[in-house]
């Protein structure tokens, strides 16, 4: 299920991550110039995630608990890409986008790792790598495609695909097996 997760996940932050500049040239004209000022702004809000939301929520709730908000968020918020009709808007919603992403792959990561035994982990953790490279390199092709009918549709596609994510992880994933491996560690 979490592995299925990851995979979903990637996938659709992938066709954001790729497409996301087509979507900017041609809905707010952008340049290299403010694709570059834009990428670096969240590039602020990532290291703001990591070097301090990420400590702080981890503390409080668990990695389950974190994925089950976090994977609706990024879905929601990829989704809530598409609306504004003024550029700057995208300064108001790109943060969530950092921060539901930066808060979703160390919690992913996290449950991989729990759950698997001291002996695995390295391998598990490596197969989690293979399928999250895997997922990055489809959305391309696929994206492609749809950037031929609608600019907007690779965004679409990175939104459904984030929210397959959630519902696979919110309606399959059950904590008793964290709670189990958590114990079997200790």
């Amino acid at each position: 299920v979490i592995l299925l997760s990851v995979f979903l996940q990637a996938f659709g932050f992938s066709f954001f991550m790729q497409f996301n500049q087509v979507y900017l040239i041609k809905k707010f004209h952008f340049d290299e110039k403010s694709i570059g000022m834009l990428f670096g702004y969240i590039g602020l809000w990532i290291a703001f995630t990591q070097g301090f939301i990420v400590r702080k929520v981890t503390n409080r709730f668990t990695p389950p608990q974190v994925l089950r908000i976090s994977l609706i968020g990024l879905a929601v918020t990829i989704f809530v890409i598409l609306l504004p009709n003024y550029w700057w808007m995208l300064l108001l919603i790109n943060p969530f986008i950092a921060i539901f992403q930066g808060l979703t792959q160390p919690n992913q990561t996290s449950i991989v790792s729990t759950l698997a035994s001291n002996d695995m982990q390295g391998e598990i953790l490596g197969i989690q790598q293979s399928i999250a490279s895997l997922a990055f390199t489809i959305p391309p092709i696929i994206a492609g495609v749809l950037v031929s009918f609608d600019f907007r549709l690779p965004l679409v596609a990175a939104a459904v695909v984030t929210l397959l994510s959630w519902v696979n992880f919110y309606f399959r994933f059950e904590d008793k097996q964290l709670e189990t491996a958590t114990q079997k560690h200790s």
